[in-house]
């Protein structure tokens, strides 16, 4: 498994200037400047290049706990460092594609002055249309996930093991249930000759998808009140649950809401009940 850089609160104005801009000479190319005066080790321990890049992920200042943008760093530079003609080389982009990152750059920006010190050079910058929790990138220190960030600022060496997922095409729960029914349904239709040829030509590993759903923050009481009510005997059938839980031993039943909560339904002990995972099933798909 590989390992990325996640930068925490990066300007969106930043990315949208390098998003509405050709690069340098024609490429895709384009600068970011941490504000602050700290050498990040993993990038001067690892110096990325263009066949080596490091997988850059960044939160925005507006969205602190989402991963927003991804990007390849392909040349890391200690500005205290450069030398003249590369100075001038990167003075001159920024004045052209990056003019807000210019005063940052000569150490002239009030707020900041010349502090940053870290010089990044970066391709292929990427905005994910359906952003996903930063609690989702795992810290190579300790394997940890992300804590929660309340400011802007810093960055973390993390585990790349989230590429792939956000690569992939995205489903809502309810159009990827839909639209397998609807397969399922013309599937059903077919003659068992028909069916045997299919499956003998279709793929054994299936893709791979996102589905994003929409969830609810339950309230434990409710669960805990109507399973001590349910006594272990489903409030549906009043058959025994079918098993107990290898956790504690405590009968095996699901608390299922009346109303669904997606419907407007209260999360409270009128509108739910303890059933068995069969008289689950059937009160949502009977």
């Amino acid at each position: 498994m590989g390992t990325a850089l996640f930068f925490n609160g990066v300007y969106e104005d930043v990315f949208a200037c390098i998003l509405n801009r050709k690069g340098m000479k024609g490429t895709e190319e384009a600068f970011l400047q941490p504000h602050s005066g700290y050498v990040i080790r993993m990038l001067a321990n690892r110096t990325p290049t263009p066949d080596s890049a490091i997988r850059l992920y960044a939160s925005t200042t507006q969205h602190l706990s989402l991963v927003s943008y991804t990007a390849e760093i392909i040349r890391w530079e200690d500005k205290r460092k450069l030398s003249t003609s590369r100075r001038k080389e990167v003075g001159e982009y920024l004045e052209m594609y990056q003019a807000e990152e210019l005063s940052l750059f000569h150490g002239t920006d009030q707020e900041i002055g010349d502090k940053p010190v870290n010089l990044l050079t970066v391709r292929e910058l990427k905005r994910f249309d359906t952003p996903v929790p930063a609690s989702l990138l795992r810290k190579t220190s300790d394997g940890l996930p992300l804590k929660s960030r309340t400011r802007a600022g810093g960055w973390s060496e993390v585990y790349d093991d989230i590429w792939a997922l956000l690569d992939l095409p995205v489903e809502t729960e309810e159009t990827h249930e839909a639209d397998l029914g609807q397969q399922v349904e013309k599937s059903r239709g077919l003659s068992d000759e028909k069916l045997r040829a299919r499956l003998a030509t279709a793929p054994k590993i299936p893709a791979r998808v996102q589905v994003v759903s929409v969830g609810y923050r339950r309230n434990p009481d409710v669960i805990a009140a109507v399973l001590r009510r349910a006594n272990g005997l489903c409030e549906s059938c009043a058959n025994r649950a079918p098993f107990t839980r290898r956790s504690d031993d405590s009968p095996y039943l699901e608390v299922h809401h009346r109303v669904p909560l997606i419907e407007g339904g209260e999360d409270t002990l009128a509108n739910a009940e303890g059933l068995c995972p069969n008289c689950h099933r059937e009160a949502h798909y009977g």
